[in-house]
């Protein structure tokens, strides 16, 4: 069943001050996400922070799960947005800067909803069938928009196919959302969110180039021939190699 937020546990239509107390609830409940662990946080704890009633809070929610739900789809709003960045083909040589565009601005959206992001994916992860479509309510819009910008770029022909650029979008949003997700203090104490994301641009732009250029073939791939042929410059047999230097008394 879908979640109405126009109405109230009692079936009843919000008015401005049901709005109101509906909403103050639940940045209550953001505000002490971010200062309590999650068990110490109930019902009588978010309705005092929000100057109202326990009576009052079941009048809006069954739950905190059921908070932390609400909190959820707002975050899944502002990841709609960023999602709205993939609807327009990027113009060919400024790949990266539009790629750093779209981490910065999903960065921002954990930002400000990090602590509700993470119990949406936990209990995702546990299996919730609830937060679970929460979670990919915005994986799934994301990726499909991410495979289409590749497939604009580099259309499915020959050995490529449409598969492959939803494999590209899933693997890129994926590395996207888990540095997302990480602590910042914790990134800053490693290479750093900066070079970081500045990497998985770089990496984004070489996805969607990738199949117009031609590829650069590893060492480790030539050929047995090639392969003797050096190995044959670096040996003393070799009529090219350098003698040793003797020594002079």
């Amino acid at each position: 069943m879908a979640y109405d937020v126009t109405m109230n546990k009692q079936g009843q239509v919000l008015g401005r001050k049901g709005q109101e107390t509906r909403h103050k609830l639940m940045m209550a409940t953001r505000r002490l996400l971010f200062t309590h662990p999650l068990v110490d946080i109930t019902a009588v704890a978010i309705a005092k922070a929000a100057g109202t009633s326990s009576a009052s809070f079941y009048m809006y929610f069954d739950d905190v799960q059921d908070v932390l739900y609400a909190l959820g789809l707002v975050a899944n709003e502002d990841m709609a947005e960023v999602a709205k960045l993939l609807e327009t083909p990027w113009a060919p040589g400024t790949f990266e800067k539009e790629a750093l565009v779209l981490i910065e601005a999903l960065n921002a959206v954990w930002s400000r909803h990090r602590e509700v992001l993470r119990y949406r994916n936990l209990e995702a992860d546990r299996g919730d069938p609830r937060f679970d479509e929460l979670r990919m309510n915005t994986y799934i819009p994301f990726i499909e928009r991410f495979a289409k910008l590749i497939l604009a770029v580099n259309p499915a022909e020959g050995g490529r196919k449409r598969g492959d650029a939803y494999a590209e979008a899933t693997a890129l949003h994926a590395s996207m959302e888990r540095m997302a997700a990480t602590d910042p203090v914790l990134m800053e104490r490693g290479l750093g969110a900066k070079r970081v994301n500045a990497a998985i641009a770089r990496i984004i732009a070489q996805t969607l180039r990738g199949s117009n250029e031609e590829p650069v073939v590893p060492v480790t791939t030539a050929t047995p021939a090639a392969a003797k042929a050096r190995r044959a410059k670096a040996t003393p047999e070799s009529s090219e190699a350098v003698p040793a230097p003797q020594n002079q008394e």
